[in-house]
């Protein structure tokens, strides 16, 4: 049976930004890929501009599409307002029982972002006690500062899936039109560059192991 992959993140376009090449392979193999995003994504920024709730889910469902994730959950809490506990846990808690993931991937601890870390602190309550096997934090974004370093020992060569994890990106124009366009693609083309340097591929992402189980990848 292909393993079940449930990637998590706090806000649409977060899992495609550090995991979509990935998750693009991923379901490129076959594999059972579902994308739980745990906020509504609607905020307004320091400018004064307004993304609405609808904008955000719309373009993360044709993104994740782009990806070939088939199944995205969305729970709806308020952005930069998400909590870490209690009846989160439940709802992520009863999530993971019904998908019994192989893999889960979310934020790394230790990013700058509230919301970020709140799903980090999510993903090790549901996870505790090795109910998953594989348990993976994603890279911080280097806009994102991050006092304490990420340790990357997982790379995952996402040559073959660089172009669809950049076209699922361009399909958040919000963001894409925020961030500067073209130049937002540019620059995570350079950062998976980067990664795959590390490992003599051409792209790759990479993740902070929490746990992870060597039978899947043997």
């Amino acid at each position: 049976m292909k393993p079940t992959i449930l990637a998590m993140g706090a806000h649409p376009d977060d899992m495609e930004l550090e995991a979509g090449g990935t998750l693009a392979k991923f379901a490129k193999k076959g594999y059972n890929v579902n994308l739980l995003i745990l906020t509504s994504g609607g905020y307004t920024d320091s400018s004064g501009n307004k993304y609405s709730n609808d904008q955000l889910k719309n373009e993360a469902i044709d993104s994740s599409k782009i990806l070939g994730i088939k199944n995205v959950i969305f729970l709806d809490y308020e952005t930069t307002n998400l909590p870490s506990g209690g009846s989160i846990i439940g709802e992520v808690d009863s999530i993971v029982d019904d998908l019994r993931p192989d893999v889960f991937i979310s934020h790394h601890p230790f990013d700058s972002h509230q919301d970020h870390k709140a799903a980090a602190d999510i993903m090790f309550a549901v996870s505790r006690q090795g109910r998953v096997k594989t348990v993976l934090s994603g890279s911080t974004l280097p806009y994102r500062p991050n006092v304490f370093a990420f340790r990357p020992q997982f790379f995952v060569d996402i040559t073959e899936t660089i172009d669809v994890k950049l076209e699922a990106i361009r399909a958040y124009n919000t963001q894409y039109t925020k961030f500067g366009g073209e130049l937002l693609i540019e620059r995570v083309k350079a950062m998976a560059k980067t990664h795959g340097w590390a490992m003599g591929y051409d792209f790759a992402e990479c993740f902070e192991v929490i746990r992870m189980d060597d039978n899947l990848w043997v």
